[in-house]
Order: structure tokens, then C-alpha cells, then sequence
């Protein structure tokens, strides 16, 4: 008696139907494994896609933001010039003004606010 026959219900006459049945089984595990890589390639490519749009939009909202940035920034330098020029015009107009320099206390002044008699004007 074979090894083949004592460890199954097969006959050798069964043998080559074994064989056939083997190779088309492991054609199948061929295939599934084909199309589950297939699959897995087309899966990877799309996240690669998808991950450069993203760093892409990412990289344009950077660029934007820079020159947004440098446009503020530029608008900053702008009014701290303005409140400059204001800063040393009211400095030049101070010892000129009469509201500041008629009837008004050293309190007052440092405080600045008006006397109340001005305020009626």
C-alpha cells in the first residue's frame, strides 16, 4: 500500500485529478494574489496622488500667507512712520497751542485733560 492511498480516500487512478486540482487551486491563490497587488498599486499610487495635491495646496496657503505677511508687515512700518510724523507734529503744535498753555494747572496738563472752563467752547 503507498503513502498516497493509507493517508486518504484517493485511489492512484485519483492522482492525476489531484495534481489538476492542486495546480488550479494554486492558479487561483495566483490570481487572487495578482489582482489583491493590482489593487494594493492602484490603492498606493492614489495616495500618493493625493499626499502631493495636499503638500502642494499646502505650499500655495505658505505663499499666500507669506505675502500677506509681507504686505502687513509693510502696512505696519506705514503707520509707525504715520504715528511719528503726528507724535512730533503735536510736539511742534504744544508750545504754540493757547487751549494747552492758558488755564490749565500742572495737574491737568500732565493728565491731559482740559479745564472746564474751555470745555464750554
Amino acid at each position: 500500500m503507498s503513502l498516497f492511498s493509507a493517508t486518504s480516500n484517493f485511489t492512484r487512478s485519483d492522482a492525476p485529478a489531484l495534481r489538476l486540482f492542486r495546480k488550479s487551486e494554486s492558479s487561483d491563490d495566483e490570481d487572487k494574489r495578482l489582482k489583491r497587488r493590482e489593487k494594493n498599486r492602484v490603492a498606493a499610487q492614489r495616495s500618493r496622488k493625493r499626499q502631493t495635491q495636499r503638500a502642494d495646496e499646502l505650499h500655495e496657503a505658505y505663499e499666500c500667507l507669506e505675502q500677506e505677511n509681507s504686505l502687513l508687515r509693510k502696512e505696519v512700518q506705514l503707520l509707525l512712520e504715520e504715528q511719528q510724523r503726528l507724535t512730533d507734529a503735536l510736539k511742534a503744535h504744544e508750545p504754540l497751542c493757547p487751549v494747552l498753555n492758558c488755564g490749565m494747572t500742572s495737574t491737568s496738563r500732565s493728565a491731559g485733560t482740559v479745564s472746564p472752563e474751555f470745555m464750554s467752547r
